[in-house]
């Protein structure tokens, strides 16, 4: 298959563009899709910021980033040559008058009339509406064909992201807006649709009435790093579950859609967000923080931010009724994976200590699905487990752009929304999450302290407990 490359000119203007996103994951990314020859001719890459700097500095900085995340190993020559399309622009992001500047700069560039202008939002959510209010303002005057990508957090809670809703529709059609979430950048994230909807044994097998349970874990061992002012205030409920782990439940468990439109898609993971329960009961949510936590450079020496969550889910659909969902995420555990596990119903007559079987999607280490059946011998004792599995990882021959945002930029060149989420499944996730919130903030739920390089708070094993099942975890 002949990679997608993109053939309209186009600006990307990050605002925000000194800042620890840009740095790490857009300039890489941007690298990643001009060195396998997927832009245009024509294109700029503007850094739009507060901090005074130069051409040339802002240059060296992109080239620092790229390198770095590279691990050192880059095509100088693509990377110069890259480098030549940056450019740096210092402005206020809430100051009317320098956008008018800004505007006239970008007429500087001499792009032709229909060119693409994707404005990325690599800000705190805090500083979305004085942006897209100027932006607002010089699209009425001309500005390039303009697209917006907005970067999770979207708001604080469900009051905010509403605000935040309303006010960007007062100023653009909500098909302008990209909400992007990087793990649906991931290969493996989109294959659990994708398998979903190729394969009709699984699109059997994944129907809630066949279904036991579903555990959804995404493990890291390191800890907050340099986001400790931010992590501190929102902690890992905010930070983890109310976007990633949200979607990634909403792709195991959603209706197909007939049409593979991003309306339909978003239409199928709102209907689940929407009907996600988590009963009003402490006992279905583990909080814990690992040890030395507070003792990290920029935390608060008393505080009681969340670095581990576990929660019992239920979805009030017909078809999911009673099927528990198990999610757990968390910092500074043993080893860092990700992975989905679909636990199958046995028959009524099979063993209780039986193994069920289990359809695997692991997003981390490898990429992957697997699928564990029963093979049953006349000697009760040799019980044999036959696991069919499945690379979903890309091809090594094939140009395969690195996961998280390099493909979804590349989306957003296309005018692809696929990939993207839409405002009623944020606000269906803050609703959750506010409920969950409210608990903690009420200290109805114990933090629990855990060991770095642990599994975790031990409590958080009585979750599944409740209803005769276990965490499942990956082979070592």
């Amino acid at each position: 298959m002949t990679p997608i490359t993109i053939k309209q000119p186009f600006i990307i203007t990050i605002f925000g563009a000194s800042g620890d996103l840009a740095k790490l994951m857009l300039f890489p990314a941007l690298y990643s899709l001009y060195e396998q020859g997927r832009l245009p001719v024509d294109f700029y890459i503007i850094g739009f910021a507060r901090t005074k700097k130069t051409d040339s500095a802002f240059q060296q900085d992109f080239i620092a980033s790229v390198k770095a995340a590279a691990g050192g190993v880059v095509n100088e020559s693509a990377l110069k040559k890259l480098s030549e399309r940056v450019r740096y622009f210092t402005g206020e992001y809430g100051r009317s008058a320098d956008f008018e500047s800004y505007a006239k700069f970008l007429k500087s560039l001499k792009l032709p009339a229909n060119s693409l202008h994707l404005a990325y939002f690599s800000v705190p959510s805090v500083a979305y509406k004085p942006i897209i209010e100027n932006l607002a303002a010089l699209s009425k005057s001309g500005l390039y064909h303009i697209r917006l990508i907005l970067e999770k957090p979207f708001g604080v809670d469900k009051q905010s992201a509403e605000d935040i809703f309303h006010f960007a529709l007062q100023h653009f059609e909500e098909e302008k807006f990209y909400l992007l979430d990087h793990y649906l950048g991931k290969p493996a994230v989109r294959s659990i649709m994708h398998l979903r909807e190729s394969n009709r044994i699984l699109s059997h097998m994944m129907r809630g009435y066949e279904i036991a349970n579903v555990q959804i874990t995404a493990f890291e061992e390191f800890g907050v790093k340099e986001r400790a002012s931010y992590f501190d205030q929102v902690g890992t409920i905010k930070d983890f579950v109310q976007s990633h782990l949200m979607q990634i439940l909403a792709l195991a468990t959603m209706s197909l859609p007939i049409d593979k439109n991003a309306q339909s898609l978003q239409r199928e993971k709102y209907g689940v967000l929407a009907a996600i329960e988590c009963p009003h009961d402490p006992k279905n949510i583990v909080i814990g923080q690992y040890q030395g936590y507070t003792k990290e450079n920029g935390v608060p020496q008393d505080s009681h931010t969340e670095t581990f969550a576990a929660l019992r889910l239920f979805i009030d659909r017909l078809d999911w009724f009673g099927v528990p969902i198990y999610v757990r995420t968390g910092k500074r555990l043993a080893k860092k994976q990700t992975y989905v596990v679909v636990e199958l119903k046995k028959f009524p007559f099979q063993a209780a200590n039986e193994p069920p079987n289990r359809l695997i999607f692991e997003l981390y280490p490898f990429e992957q699905a697997h699928l564990t059946l029963l093979n049953k011998q006349e000697d009760p004792a040799a019980l044999q487990e036959i696991i069919a599995s499945h690379s979903v990882a890309c091809n090594v021959k094939a140009k395969c752009l690195p996961p998280g945002h390099a493909p979804l930029l590349l989306d957003v060149l296309r005018g692809e929304k696929k990939y993207f989420l839409s405002f009623p499944e944020i606000i269906a996730s803050w609703d959750v999450v506010d409920k969950i919130s409210a608990l903690i903030a009420d200290n109805k739920i114990k933090l629990e302290l855990y060991q770095a390089g642990s599994s975790g708070p031990a409590a958080h094993l009585r979750l599944p407990a409740r209803d005769g099942f276990n965490w499942y975890s990956l082979p070592s």
